[in-house]
């Protein structure tokens, strides 16, 4: 048995796992948990590791005879190839990223990191920026900012905060 790398068509890896499910071949979609900040609402998603690809789970002798009726499967876009031979990958790569997974769904990718800039959205400190310290794991954040020459901590809702890219 040998591992293939499907690539998917943009936001179709659910689709494209589903419809090869249900064709009865072995897939893996590896994900993580992430936190999204959607109409002044924070949200945990769980979204693709590595976006547009999965993989399937095959038998050598059967490469050749499955390579249409995957390529043609609702979401998939592609094969990876080397030159006219489908990508293989190793039993053993597969379960390193399995490891890499089950860490990534036990720990919650956030919006804000300590350090980040950020800037207030809205109120009375709107477009005030300040610096990232905490947050309590739900919908609140420590930021620092200086206020009247001094150094200030207030804890703030994150969906009013928004990062300052440089």
């Amino acid at each position: 048995m040998t591992w293939l790398v499907v690539y998917s068509k943009a936001t179709q890896e659910d689709k494209a796992e589903t419809n090869l499910k249900n064709q009865s071949f072995e897939t893996y979609l590896p994900k993580y948990r992430k936190e999204v900040i959607t109409s002044n609402k924070i949200k945990e998603l769980i979204k693709p590791l590595f976006p547009r690809y999965l993989f399937v789970r095959i038998t050598q002798n059967s490469i050749q005879k499955n390579i249409g009726l995957i390529r043609s499967t609702f979401g998939v876009s592609e094969l990876l190839k080397i030159g006219e031979h489908p990508l293989e990958i190793k039993e053993e790569i597969i379960d390193g990223i399995r490891l890499m997974e089950r860490d990534h769904l036990q720990k919650l990718d956030h919006i804000f990191k300590k350090g980040d800039k950020v800037s207030i959205k809205e109120g009375p400190y709107k477009n005030i920026e300040a610096i990232f310290l905490t947050d309590d794991g739900e919908k609140r954040a420590t930021i620092l900012f200086e206020l009247i020459g001094k150094e200030t901590k207030i804890n703030f809702n994150k969906n009013k905060l928004k990062k300052i890219n440089f």
